[in-house]
């Protein structure tokens, strides 16, 4: 039975549905198998692996690998047992932490428009494409630090895949390495570690001096080395981590 069968639609119309559902989904960072899985376990509300990779017509280990990353995303849920059963987090829970994480970043964003301008200084913010691009440029940013390293992400496991020595470096030479992590992700070596939930963007700040703003799954990024832009970013994220901290 796949999911057309169980919402008892035309194939037309579910097709649709399931699409922008999808695009929606991806854009606030999940897989193209982590959106089929999690719309088939809202349509189930639990449901093994087995039974969510069949309604959504995906591989059996794919399904488990998408519902794993799903819960450490606070998406879903999980009761031990044989098998084991997923379920759905509250929808509206969910959409309200995930618009108030937009929330935040777009008045990070706005609390620096026309900075620049107004001060007479040229606009100094690069466009990175690619995946690979994008985590080199965050392991330079972590290697040029001499003072203090701040990165904030979802995507730390591959960023510590990526920069595990060079972590480990700096924290050796006296950078203060502050990582912001979804609850539960392993970190790498670093000064102090702040936990989050539902975690969007990729910010990356180093020395006050360079700063980076990535799309939630690395494929695309702003970086500047202007000062004068990098330095408020840095005060706006201590402020987030001293209330997060209260």
């Amino acid at each position: 039975m796949d999911l057309i069968d169980v919402l008892r639609l035309d194939f037309k119309g579910i097709d649709e549905e399931y699409r922008e559902i999808s695009a929606v989904l991806r854009k606030i960072g999940l897989s193209d198998y982590e959106a089929k899985a999690y719309v088939s376990l809202i349509v189930q509300q639990h449901a093994t692996a087995d039974e969510v990779a069949s309604v959504a017509e995906i591989p059996r280990t794919s399904a488990y690998k998408a519902l794993q990353s799903l819960k450490e995303k606070g998406f879903v849920d999980m009761s031990e047992g044989r098998p084991v059963m997923f379920h759905s987090l509250p929808t509206e829970d969910i959409k309200g932490r995930i618009l108030e994480d937009i929330k935040n970043a777009f008045n990070k964003l706005e609390s620096v428009r026309g900075m620049l301008s107004e001060k007479g200084t040229p606009q100094l913010v690069f466009t990175i494409s690619g995946r690979e691009r994008v985590l080199s440029k965050i392991g330079d940013i972590l290697e040029a630090s001499r003072q203090r390293f701040l990165i904030s992400t979802s995507q730390m496991q591959a960023v510590r895949a990526a920069h595990s020595q060079r972590f480990r470096d700096a924290v050796k030479r006296g950078v203060e390495v502050l990582v912001v992590a979804e609850p539960f992700v392993k970190v790498p070596a670093c000064t102090r570690v702040h936990r989050k939930i539902d975690l969007i963007a990729t910010d990356v700040i180093g020395d006050g001096e360079m700063a980076l703003i990535a799309a939630p799954d690395l494929s695309i990024c702003g970086f500047s080395d202007n000062p004068f832009l990098t330095r408020h970013l840095e005060g706006f994220m201590m402020t987030v981590l001293e209330k997060t901290d209260k």
